[in-house]
């Protein structure tokens, strides 16, 4: 396992994806006994609810359009996610979007998978995601209903951060019962707690007595995966550039790379990253 300060592998900072086709997947609906609500906030009591609200697929994809998170994804994210799952796939092995969202992650491991599976609870996310055709979309809530098939990786972005404790327990287990022996989860996190951003949004929920935003840091990551059936083989910290909110995303766009480079030049610690990236083995 790798620790903080850690190194980014050299295949994270390969060629950016190529472009992905956006041909409908198939969308395979699930039915579930629970009752979702329809309204949800940044921080939420219940992230099931909050993640499908009405009309959240078309914000979080605008969210992504411009700014310092399509930066990041455009000159971090694809490049790194790529190096991590190339030597994991190949036209005879599968894997699983868990809380797929609309897509991104999806479409990416489209490209190196011969087969791909987006799960998501939330129909609002799936009806605003575009899908090669080795992708199947299936809405279901895999906490409480398996899918019924096992995957050699699981990815899961932009998920723990804000789901509540419990859920993320839950989830962690329904990923480790999808997952073949010996299989691999990649997932991260998007404000680690210990980086001058999560800094401040700890303070700030200090100082109102309320979460205002959710943090979390990869001890107490690496802690739930551990207890969850995982053994933590490596975490990969990116985003030393800290998110200026919605300022000056034009700044943003051409701060990004040079920025991300020169911090890996200097070796900063992986602690000041925004962001990492999480590879764990099924125990």
């Amino acid at each position: 396992m790798a620790s903080y300060p850690f190194a980014t592998p050299s295949a994270s900072r390969g060629p950016r994806a190529a472009p992905l086709t956006s041909e409908p997947g198939i969308w395979q609906e699930l039915t579930s006994n629970q009752q979702l609500h329809t309204q949800g906030d940044r921080v939420s009591d219940d992230y099931r609810a909050s993640h499908c609200a009405p009309g959240y697929g078309a914000h979080y994809r605008k969210t992504h359009e411009s700014g310092y998170y399509a930066a990041l994804w455009e000159k971090i994210e694809i490049p790194l996610i790529l190096g991590v799952l190339r030597p994991m796939g190949g036209a005879g092995r599968n894997c699983l979007d868990f809380a797929c969202g609309t897509g991104r992650i999806t479409n990416v491991a489209a490209s190196v998978f011969g087969e791909v599976v987006g799960a998501d609870i939330s129909k609002s996310m799936l009806g605003s995601a575009q899908v090669p055709p080795n992708v199947r979309l299936r809405h279901v809530d895999m906490t409480i209903e398996p899918l019924g098939e096992t995957f050699d990786v699981v990815t899961a972005f932009r998920f723990f951060l804000n789901a509540e404790d419990r859920l993320k327990r839950d989830a962690l287990k329904a990923i480790n019962a999808h997952l073949k022996d010996g299989g691999r989860l990649v997932c991260n996190v998007h404000m680690n707690a210990t980086s001058p951003i999560g800094l401040v949004c700890r303070l700030l929920n200090r100082l109102f007595g309320r979460t205002i935003r959710n943090t979390l840091g990869a001890a107490r990551f690496s802690e739930l995966l551990t207890a969850s059936g995982f053994i933590v083989e490596e975490m990969i910290p990116y985003g030393y550039l800290p998110r200026p909110g919605n300022l000056v995303p034009g700044v943003c766009e051409a701060l990004m790379e040079p920025f991300e480079k020169a911090s890996r030049t200097l070796h900063v610690p992986g602690q000041l990253a925004q962001h990492f990236l999480v590879i764990a083995k099924k125990r």
